[in-house]
């Protein structure tokens, strides 16, 4: 999507002139902000019906230096796009479809978050969580895109990730995961809010009990559903190499921890599509969406001191 942008070819007189200038601060500084190393992501996403379902309640978009794509996953095909800049940020929703007009809830929560999001000049979490609460506000209101009236009561799920020199923004409401893998390692950075989630956290029902709780799919908080939105959000740090994988729980209640290793070591939209149709093959019956991100270079020089940091990366550096 975002494509390079070549240097202005520059002209120069054929005249001498009697003395020459000495390069000036502002040149200096425009000089070594085009030696900065920028963000360069590789994403695809995907985002089916299923079998069951009539209606995608599911929606994503993103933003970088080329702007803002909100156009989803039309006619259930991967999307593959290199995102750049010095920020890039991704959503995704899943529309609560048992308040009804949950595609224009997750629709319409994308679109205010993500031009929030691309309108901030350095979109940290506090931006993050703001943008999130006028998404809320607009659904507690029943200001939906494409909608005729203005009822309230849709709602939606939201994770969010702006990626930010050498960090990630992360920042979630609902049941929409994130995974990680750093390493060879897979690890699951979100908190689900749902009250099997919540018994599980209380230590009240045992791992593999959640997984088919009656209440694993049943949220504890979403946007659109109270005054006060609580937002989980964290800061990451991120390191060329890591792969990210956004899934609604359509997506990821069908997978085991295998389906996200192999999906990770592959082209990203080979892995969006296997994991897709992992989960489908494993009797999924709701939108499934993801959106698998693989980081090729950040921006500002890394904290090798970073907390979440493998410890043999912060003795030894950035050997493999």
């Amino acid at each position: 999507m975002a494509g390079p942008t070549g240097n202005r070819p520059q002209s120069f007189a054929t005249t001498t002139a009697p003395s020459a200038a000495p390069p000036s601060l502002a040149d200096d500084v425009s000089i070594a902000a085009s030696d900065v190393e920028q963000l360069r992501l590789r994403v695809a996403v995907l985002s089916v019906v299923g079998p069951v379902r009539e209606t995608n309640e599911d929606h994503l978009g993103w933003f970088d230096a080329a702007g803002l794509d909100l156009a989803g996953t039309p006619g259930e095909e991967v999307r593959s796009v290199a995102l750049g800049g010095p920020a890039v940020g991704l959503m995704m929703a899943d529309g609560l479809g048992g308040h009804g007009r949950g595609d224009l809830a997750s629709r319409t929560a994308t679109r205010i978050v993500l031009q929030a999001l691309a309108a901030a000049p350095r979109p940290g979490l506090g931006e993050v969580r703001a943008a999130l609460e006028l998404a809320n506000g607009a659904l507690l209101a029943g200001e939906l895109d494409g909608a005729s009236d203005h009822r309230p009561g849709p709602q939606t799920t939201a994770t969010v990730l702006v990626f930010m020199d050498d960090s990630v923004q992360i920042a979630n409401v609902g049941d929409t995961r994130l995974y990680r893998m750093r390493d060879d390692v897979v690890e699951l950075l979100t908190k689900d809010h749902s009250q099997a989630a919540e018994l599980l956290r209380m230590k009240v029902i045992k791992p593999h009990q959640a997984r088919n709780h009656p209440g694993r799919h049943l949220l504890t908080r979403s946007v659109g559903a109270d005054l006060t939105l609580r937002v989980e959000s964290v800061a990451r740090a991120v390191y060329p190499g890591d792969c990210y994988a956004v899934c609604t729980d359509g997506c990821w209640s069908g997978l085991e921890q295998e389906d996200l290793e192999a999906a990770f070591s592959e082209d990203p939209a080979v892995g969006a599509r296997r994991l897709v149709e992992r989960a489908i093959d494993m009797g999924g019956d709701d939108n499934a969406s993801v959106a698998i991100i693989h980081v090729d270079a950040v921006g500002a020089s890394r904290d090798s001191d970073a907390s979440d940091r493998p410890f043999w990366r912060r003795f030894f550096g950035n050997r493999p």
